[in-house]
Formats: structure tokens, C-alpha cells, sequence
């Protein structure tokens, strides 16, 4: 199976430590699927559509963007909970979790036990009108494995048809016969869909994928029907809970002690320039690449958060500006950046 956009931007997003701007990981991306112009909301796009899967399945959405939480034009991994572990809201948010996985196999069982006539007419009739089908016809009840359905459908601009088999299997591998009997089967519908409770064979899957001048066939399986009744609640409800209220972290967060390491020592540092009149009031980007004056490459590279080819090019063709949104995005990056300058310059006056 090919790999899904979503999944490489998660494999690039770790190989880069979790965290990272848009910008890069979207350098990242154009050069892995060498498409030096993928735009960038194409990959904010496939970001967003993974969160919201996710959440309509009760599952923990992957990635953090500016929309919820993360600073402007950064993403990040989500982690297994964004609330201290051991605390209420962790333990309401597993349990929580722990139920909508388990309800999937409650679906399940709950389709095994449905009868085939009801799961070929109603629940199939539900199933297709939620997943966009229209004008759901359903065929006289039979057991030849023929067309359980025929639907209309809007390709862009083009109106289609479909037709459709269901098939209530709970021991059984739905074989490669069934997916040429549908595609061998007369009609107009250039698009067929089978549906069932259990698995596809090899073959099946196989025979399944598209050909020159052959009816394409779809295959959803027993793990995307269960995926399709959660997302669009078919059988199952989303019961709202209260409202839960935890201290503000932001709030709650201790001063930092004197022993805190880095970001303490830029703190004091930056205290000491400035009583000594030598600190700058702001970052500009001309700063960056003089290692006099300003700022190394190494020095920008380590800050940023992008990799020393990286901050040469862009140096090279005057991209300062991307560079310098880098560190100027990170409050500590941006200290540190100012001390540095700062001490290079000596006594030169505040801005």
C-alpha cells in the first residue's frame, strides 16, 4: 500500500525532532515526493483532514498546529496526552479513548448479529446516502451474490452511477470471484462497491484495482465499515460529557529557579546586558550570517532549527526573512540571538 501523505509528513515531523515549521516541513515533503512547487496548504490541508478523521472516530487527533495550541506557522507531534499523567482529566481522557477502541468491536458484533436482509436493504441504504450516494435503489433480497443496490453519484461536474453488493460474512474471505462477478455484471455503472462485515482475499484485492476500459471496483471491509459507523454514527451516538475544568497551566506555571539551566542564564544574561545599556531592543534579519557583527551560520542553523545547507541557501538568495521568523518565533531562540549580538557589538547603544 502506498504511503499516505499524512504518514510521511508524521515520519519527517519525527526525523525532525517533533517539531517544526511549516515552511520546513513543507521543504521536506517537496523534496520526498520531488514536487518543488506542493503548496503549502496542500500540506496543511492533508494535516487538518487527519486531525479531523481522527476525532470523528473518538481517536487522538497526531499533529498540533496554530489552530489548537501551537504557535503561528509551527506543527507538532501531539503527544499521548497533553495532560500531566496521573492527573484527572489524563485519566477521563484514557478512559474516554479505551471506550470509542472498544465500541469498534461492540460494531461489530453488533453487524453479525443484524439480519442479512435488514443489513442488505436499511443499514446498506444508511451506509451509502452517508458516504455522499444518491437516489439509493435497493434490488429484490437474494443470496446469488449479485447487485445489492444501484446509486447515482456526482463526479465533479459529471453525474455517475454505481453498483453495489453487500455482503454480511462473518467467517468467510469475500474471494476474487465475487469482485469479477460485479465487474462482469451488464449495466451502465462504470464504479462498483462491495461492502462487508469480514475481509477481502489477496486476490481479491488485486483483481479489485483498476484496469484499461474495466468497471472500477471499490472494496470496504469489516475495519472501514466499523470506521465509516463511527465517523457518521451509524449505530452508535456521541453522548456529550460536561464540561471539565483544570487550572490554566499557563497560569500555574512556577517561576523559573535559578538553577534552571539555559533559559535562566539567557534571563539573567539578558538582565545584565541591559543594565549595562548593551542589549538590543530587536532581531533583524541583517544580523543573520555575520558571524562579526550578528549571527554565524552555525549560530543561525542551531536557533532556527534548520540545517546549516539549509541556512546557507537561503542566506545565499536572500531568504533572511524565513530564517529570522525562525528565531524571532522562539522567545528563547530569540534571547539568546540578541545576547549574542549584543555581546559582539559591544557598548553600542539600545535601539
Amino acid at each position: 500500500m502506498a504511503e499516505r501523505r499524512v504518514d510521511r509528513i508524521e515520519r519527517r515531523l519525527r526525523a525532525l525532532g517533533g517539531r517544526a515549521r511549516l515552511q520546513l516541513l513543507l521543504e521536506e515533503i517537496r523534496r520526498e515526493e520531488e514536487y518543488p512547487d506542493l503548496p503549502y496548504q496542500h500540506l496543511y490541508m492533508a494535516i487538518q483532514l487527519e486531525n479531523q478523521r481522527l476525532a470523528e472516530l473518538g481517536e487522538r487527533t497526531r499533529f498540533i498546529t496554530s489552530r489548537d495550541g501551537e504557535e503561528r506557522g509551527w506543527v507538532r507531534l501531539r503527544g499521548e496526552s497533553e495532560f500531566d499523567r496521573g492527573s484527572v482529566a489524563s485519566e477521563i481522557e484514557d478512559q474516554v479513548h479505551n471506550q470509542n477502541e472498544a465500541v469498534g468491536e461492540e460494531i461489530r458484533a453488533w453487524l453479525q448479529r443484524i439480519d442479512w436482509r435488514t443489513f442488505e436493504s436499511t443499514f446498506l441504504t444508511r451506509v451509502l446516502e452517508e458516504l455522499g450516494f444518491q437516489d439509493v435503489q435497493i434490488t429484490q433480497a437474494t443470496r446469488d451474490g449479485g447487485a445489492d443496490a444501484r446509486v447515482a453519484y456526482q463526479r465533479g461536474v459529471v453525474a455517475a452511477r454505481a453498483i453495489v453488493s453487500a455482503k454480511r460474512w462473518s467467517n468467510r474471505t469475500v474471494p476474487v470471484d465475487e469482485v469479477r462477478m460485479l465487474r462482469g455484471l451488464k449495466g451502465e455503472e462504470d464504479t462498483a462497491i462491495i461492502v462487508t462485515t469480514g475481509r477481502f482475499s489477496a486476490d481479491a484485492q488485486n483483481e479489485a484495482k483498476p484496469g484499461q476500459n474495466q468497471r472500477v471496483v471499490y472494496l470496504i471491509d469489516g475495519d472501514k465499515l466499523i470506521d465509516i459507523c463511527k465517523r457518521h454514527q451509524i449505530g452508535v451516538k456521541k453522548v456529550p460529557l460536561p464540561g471539565l475544568l483544570v487550572l490554566d497551566p499557563e497560569v500555574a506555571r512556577e517561576p523559573v529557579r535559578e538553577d534552571a539551566g539555559t533559559s535562566q542564564q539567557v534571563i539573567e544574561a539578558d538582565d545584565r546586558l541591559e543594565r549595562d545599556g548593551l542589549i538590543l531592543r530587536r532581531f533583524r534579519d541583517e544580523m543573520l550570517g555575520d558571524s562579526v557583527r550578528g549571527l554565524s551560520v552555525e549560530e543561525v542553523a542551531e536557533l532556527s532549527g534548520y540545517k546549516i545547507n539549509t541556512v546557507r541557501a537561503y542566506l545565499s538568495d536572500d531568504r533572511r526573512k524565513t530564517l529570522g521568523d525562525a528565531i524571532r518565533g522562539n522567545q528563547e531562540a530569540r534571547s539568546r540571538a540578541l545576547l549574542i549580538v549584543s555581546s559582539r557589538r559591544g557598548a553600542e547603544p539600545s535601539e
